[in-house]
């Protein structure tokens, strides 16, 4: 089953939430089903992510989502401001 709704409307569009339901006999069929949501929506020319950050989930996908030098800045103020890597280890940035 899947459900959505629109949030967070603005000139250039809106930010579409989707809510997957299944049963998945395995935690890797359940990553290969939420991969194969993931690699659609990014050939689409969708986004990863909104203002929630993208989990360790769709972390993998980070990189190539915004590009080498973006992730180089992402870290460079993760480093910056947490040295010591205590605020939010693995959270919703998927620096981890």
């Amino acid at each position: 089953m899947c459900l959505t709704h629109c949030s967070h409307f603005y000139p250039q569009g809106t930010n579409l939430y989707f809510i997957f339901i299944g049963r998945f006999a395995t935690l890797a069929e359940y990553k290969s089903f939420q991969t194969g949501i993931v690699e659609q929506i990014l050939q689409s020319g969708g986004s990863l992510s909104h203002h929630h950050g993208v989990g360790k989930m769709a972390a993998p996908f980070l990189k190539n989502h915004l590009g080498k030098e973006q992730m180089a800045v992402l870290k460079a103020l993760k480093a910056h401001f947490d040295p010591r890597s205590i605020m939010n280890p693995g959270g919703t940035l998927g620096l981890d």
